[in-house]
């Protein structure tokens, strides 16, 4: 399986926000196989336990964002679908490049999507390698 580019720079940006157990993850959906690209994991506290989140990494790549939306997601779409069926409580993310959220995704037809398909976002500074905003945060 091809990691996309971003991959790396998110597992070192989670790395550096204090998540652990940062790893892929395959579903396995009756038979049709889904591969998550992170999970990561986050204790709380003692009394909380961990946080748990799945992470699907898009780097925006193509000339078209908005192709690249569509395909984003979809995935993110099937990913959170699968994780309710096979009941494994991660929350869902998608990461993005931050400069692709604050350029193209405050617009209103991407924030009418995210909004109704609920969906999760973190975005990363790929030069700095950190996290630059969780919508909405996990904590």
């Amino acid at each position: 399986m091809a990691k996309d580019k971003l991959h790396h720079i998110v597992e070192i940006a989670l790395t550096k926000d204090h998540w652990v157990n940062i790893q892929p993850l395959t579903l396995d959906y009756d038979g049709t196989d889904l591969n998550l690209d992170i999970v990561a994991d986050k204790l709380i506290s003692a009394e909380q336990g961990n946080l748990k989140i799945a992470v699907e990494v898009k780097s925006f790549s193509n000339p078209s964002v908005t192709y690249d939306f569509h395909q984003a997601i979809g995935q993110y779409l099937h990913y959170r679908m699968a994780l309710r069926y096979l009941g494994i409580e991660r929350i869902p993310y998608l990461a993005i490049p931050d400069a692709i959220y604050t350029n193209y995704l405050v617009q209103p037809f991407f924030q009418d999507s995210l909004a109704l398909h609920q969906v999760n976002l973190v975005t990363i500074d790929p030069l700095h390698q950190e996290i630059v905003r969780w919508n909405p945060n996990p904590l």
